[in-house]
């Protein structure tokens, strides 16, 4: 009998012990990233306040290595390293352009107080609620850092995006001073990137077409038009299409076609052209443009009403024409730009014999235009890049 109580009691010891355990195991919260993250943002502000350098690295690694390369990680690294004296082009393990817009996201949402945004972006955020503690320290820690440095370097630049004007990064970036930092390369790399997206253009025109030799005897006449086509890198490529009209400053003489024998005095005039033409980019400076361009296309103007009461038909004469000449746009806006355009148009009205002179004329435009791709628009934007004081 008095070895089963011992029995007993050991056996009622046994499942409390075990009982004990199990509460613990089960109530006891396994560490996420929002609890690494929280803590380490805190004991970070802790170890930089006394400047316990060491303390504070080997944190942002375990940070690091716990949850990735958040924003505040990325962000505190490089402070960590401003302050230490060992920022030297910060070892990045991606594209630092992504923190950078993680960054300015977060400002924006501090900004605009949206804080519950955070609540469903947690990942994307770090962990770090923002606006608190971890926030307000950085940015006091950089405006300190500000002052460590010279105003022309990449060491300046970063401390004036995480204190007090997160929004001029990129126009530091496209300064001529900072072209050989790593962050500018990468910058430039992806700006470049969009820059090659093509673009799709219009363009209205209106201007003079002025006759040269004996084609120059049927006056100078207005000329309303219109080209669109696309832009890829510095070269353009346009469908052009002008109508010119106003009747010959005096009259000339003209057949009905290439058969008839009679010559007819008139002063009609009404042409049009149809082509196709080519630019490229020989100077592109702070919004303004220079190009040299050529095209192909086809010319021609009526010559002779039709006279239904001699059941007489309308004349016209055409030619191919082959143009050269130069384009000048200056950029108003990222999309909006005006133009001056002058060409050469070599041609040959006489080919289909119902006029016998003929003459080279010079076509001279003024332009306004628009020119735009949704995807590269919203992505240059984002970049800080504007095509009239960065090209």
């Amino acid at each position: 009998m008095k070895r089963f109580q011992i029995f007993f009691f050991t056996f009622l010891l046994i499942l409390t012990t075990f009982g004990q355990d199990f509460d613990n195991l089960l109530s006891r919260k396994p560490l996420d990233c929002s609890d690494i993250s929280h803590s380490s943002s805190l004991y970070f502000i802790k170890y930089m306040s006394v400047y316990e350098i060491d303390s504070a690295k080997n944190l942002l690694n375990y940070w690091e290595n716990k949850c990735g390369m958040r924003e505040p990680v990325f962000r505190a690294k490089i402070l960590l390293a401003l302050l230490s004296g060992d920022f030297n082009d910060f070892e990045w393990t991606e594209t630092p352009l992504n923190q950078i817009f993680n960054y300015q996201s977060r400002m924006d949402l501090i900004k605009s107080a949206k804080y519950y945004v955070y609540d469903n972006y947690k990942s994307f955020y770090g962990y770090v609620p923002p606006g608190e503690e971890f926030d307000n320290f950085t940015r006091k820690l950089a405006l300190e850092l500000k002052t460590y440095y010279n105003s022309e370097s990449i060491e300046y630049a970063l401390a004036e995006f995480y204190s007090d004007d997160y929004e001029a990064i990129f126009s530091r970036l496209q300064s001529k001073t900072l072209e050989d930092c790593l962050l500018s390369k990468k910058y430039n790399e992806v700006v470049n990137k969009y820059k090659r997206m093509p673009e799709f253009q219009i363009s209205f025109l209106a201007g003079i077409w002025i006759p040269t030799g004996d084609l120059a005897k049927i006056g100078v006449h207005p000329e309303l038009g219109m080209q669109m086509g696309w832009k890829k890198k510095r070269l353009n490529y346009d469908f052009t299409f002008a109508l010119k009209f106003v009747n010959a400053s005096q009259k000339y003489y003209a057949k009905r076609d290439k058969k008839s024998e009679e010559w007819e005095l008139t002063n009609r005039f009404f042409g049009g052209y149809i082509g196709f033409e080519v630019g490229g980019d020989i100077l592109s400076k702070k919004g303004h443009e220079i190009q040299v361009i050529g095209g192909v296309g086809y010319d021609g103007f009526d010559v002779l009403k039709e006279n239904k009461e001699d059941d007489l038909k309308s004349s016209s004469t055409s030619s191919f024409n082959v143009n050269f000449g130069l384009s000048y746009r200056y950029y108003v806006s990222s999309n909006l730009f005006l133009g001056l355009r002058v060409k050469y148009n070599i041609v040959d009205y006489t080919l289909n014999k119902v006029i016998d002179f003929t003459g080279n004329p010079i076509s001279i435009h003024f332009s306004i235009g628009m020119i735009s791709n949704a995807v590269k628009d919203s992505n240059l934007k984002a970049l800080g890049y504007n095509r009239k004081n960065l090209q």
